[in-house]
């Protein structure tokens, strides 16, 4: 390894070991916050009441009541041309169509409804866009499209530890499992050669950020961001082509390699070596964007896993991470995540709930009797039954100097009430009572309507926030697809070419009409020629009543003005102002809807006027002549009489 690369390597050791001492601190959050969601006590017995000791898990039932109300179905894309007067209206709907799909077949929906369940826990959750092309050449991609070549790189590590003597005693397992992959790869189960757009969730203490960031916003402006990829030994081997048994275990769960349990561990093997082939090793793919390069090493290691290359087709924004957050604290780069903001407030509704139920326990029914009352008399009243007459020996006193029901503390139901708790819980997470399904007192449907309105107005910034994360992450995908999608795989996205017959004259012509635009341009011309935008609201749960009862009241009218438009149109008027009133009526009721697709195609119907135009003007031409003609005639006759 020459002397500068191996310098290199070490500044970047330095680095990463700064930045995970930076934020240790908060990965243990992170695991706190997900421990806490889930609640289980991995302690505890499995069958006993303690593994789940949370009474109500609240913040779970709030992240599940959120997440449908900020997320629920597929953004809707609208891309439009940047510039006015460029006529590229068909390229904007390809390009629409394609980035449409190759996101649905990226599974964005599962992926994004996990960053968003990500942010509500940790603070922010993270996606990382790529596009799969060449094992060997693409950036480390966790959801790569199945393919034979991820069974041919499984084929060549297999082949090379046979020919390595520490790996002797495994060669029959590996020789075993090397003879079925060639057959899996004879019968040609999978694409040979898949490509496409992938979209992967990177867990949160697996992206350390430059820590002289300031404010979350700027995260694209850091100097580099590193992925920790968690990877097996034999994964890693077949996919770099390097030997990596030195390289240092890496510990699922602890957001970081533990060295010390490794040590441990191989201290209590009597035939400690090196790590296993299924034994979990810490790759580090480090983007810096200063030098504009990729490097990919792995803790232990002493040199490149590959040489350090340039992104050839990125995006206008160069990293390819989206980091979403769920509240933005200024001049800190952690926000509070939805736990942090309810942890307390959990755990004192659980208090004040478990509290009741002991203070309750104390209540169970009994009797207090004298001392001087023999045991028969007791044994035979305690198995008394229901509608029985019970007999007590009182030996003269009364009955309820013997025997009397056993007292308990009265309960105040005042030192039990949670009713501040979700007060709080309201003010904090802006759910309302109706939005938990949870319906305190009996509520009108105007009331209800309030509330979800409310509620509405209170998860609107971070479903803003979603939209704009949307927004950025379509913008990148559709700059990606524009550099790497030929006009054959466009054609299979959106269809070839439509040909048509027509006769004319008797002869039939065909033509042709494109059903595509896809223009091979620079990189500076792909960024500004189209305005990508996500449509607002178009992420959140419909409200199918609320949208269809709108529908029928709006309908009548556009109705109305399309047919306005037309007879406008056909007396030769303007019907511009009619055009703008619709838009804009449009634009109230609902700004997801475009007001062209009511608009009659009005430069059709003027071609087929003018053409009716043109053969009215005919006939009336053509009547005169035929009476100009009977006229020249009738006054030669008459010459021609006179003459005579």
């Amino acid at each position: 390894m020459p002397q500068d690369s191996k310098a290199l390597q070490q500044k970047w050791n330095a680095r990463i070991k700064h930045a995970r001492a930076h934020w240790a601190t908060f990965h243990k959050r992170v695991k706190h916050n997900r421990n806490t969601v889930a609640g289980f006590n991995w302690n505890a017995d499995p069958a006993g009441k303690e593994f789940y000791g949370l009474r109500a898990n609240l913040i779970h039932g709030t992240i599940s009541a959120v997440l449908p109300n900020v997320y629920a179905r597929n953004p809707e894309i609208s891309i439009t041309p940047a510039h006015a007067g460029a006529d590229i209206k068909l390229f904007c709907s390809t390009l629409e169509k394609v980035t449409n799909r190759a996101l649905e077949h990226a599974q964005l929906k599962n992926r994004a409804k996990s960053t968003v369940r990500a942010a509500l826990t940790c603070s922010f959750g993270i996606l990382k866009v790529m596009y799969q092309r060449d094992p060997s050449k693409d950036s480390y991609i966790q959801g790569r499209i199945n393919d034979a070549q991820e069974n041919l790189l499984a084929i060549e590590g297999l082949a090379r530890d046979l020919q390595e003597s520490d790996q002797r005693h495994h060669h029959d397992a590996k020789r075993a499992e090397l003879g079925e992959l060639i057959e899996s790869l004879q019968e040609q189960s999978e694409v040979q050669s898949a490509e496409g757009l992938v979209i992967d969730r990177v867990l949160t203490e697996n992206l350390l950020i430059d820590p002289s960031i300031c404010e979350f916003w700027d995260y694209t402006d850091a100097d580099w961001m590193c992925q920790v990829i968690p990877m097996k030994r034999s994964q890693a081997e077949a996919l770099y082509k390097k030997n990596l048994a030195n390289a240092k275990i890496y510990q699922p769960g602890q957001g970081e390699p533990s060295y010390k349990r490794a040590k441990r561990l191989a201290s209590m093997q009597l035939d400690a070596g090196p790590v296993t082939d299924d034994q979990q090793i810490a790759v580090l793919e480090i983007w810096d964007r200063t030098t504009q390069r990729v490097y990919t090493m792995v803790e232990g290691a002493t040199e490149w896993l590959r040489e350090p290359y340039s992104p050839p087709r990125a995006g206008e924004r160069w990293y390819p991470f989206f980091l979403l957050p769920y509240q933005v604290v200024d001049g800190q780069f952690i926000g509070p995540s939805l736990v942090d903001l309810t942890e307390r407030l959990q755990d004192e509704h659980n208090e004040a709930r478990d509290r009741f139920n002991q203070h309750r326990d104390l209540c169970i029914p009994g009797w207090v009797a004298s001392a001087d009352i023999n045991e028969k008399t007791i044994k035979k009243h305690s198995d008394s039954r229901f509608g029985e007459i019970t007999i007590v020996d009182t030996e003269g006193k009364p009955l309820n100097q013997v025997i009397i029901p056993r007292g308990h503390p009265k309960i105040d139901p005042i030192v039990y009430d949670t009713s501040a708790v979700r007060y709080d819980w309201e003010q904090v997470t802006g759910l309302q009572d109706a939005a938990r399904s949870t319906v305190v007192r009996p509520k009108t449907a105007t009331e209800a309507n309030i509330l979800q309105r409310a509620l509405s107005g209170r998860v609107f910034e971070f479903k803003d926030q979603i939209e704009d994360w949307l927004q950025e992450i379509a913008q990148y995908s559709a700059q990606v697809l524009l550099q790497e999608l030929t006009k054959e795989q466009v054609e299979r996205y959106v269809g070839a070419p439509i040909t048509k017959t027509t006769m004319v004259d008797g002869q039939a012509i065909t033509t042709k009409e494109k059903t595509y635009d896809w223009p091979e341009l620079t990189k500076e011309r792909i960024f500004d020629m189209v305005d990508l935008r996500i449509r607002a609201g178009t992420t959140g749960s419909p409200d199918g009543i609320e949208e269809k009862e709108g529908w029928l009241k709006v309908l009548p009218m556009i109705t109305s003005l399309s047919i306005q438009m037309q007879n406008l149109q056909a007396r030769g008027m303007d019907y511009e102002h009619i055009r703008s009133l619709l838009h804009e009526t449009l634009l109230r009721y609902d700004d997801r809807i475009d007001s062209n697709l009511f608009i009659p195609k009005i430069e059709k119907q003027a071609d087929g006027y003018r053409d009716i135009s043109m053969n009215w003007q005919w006939e009336i031409d053509r009547e005169k002549q035929v009476k100009h003609q009977h006229l020249k005639e009738e006054t030669v006759d008459d010459t021609r009489s006179e003459k005579l």
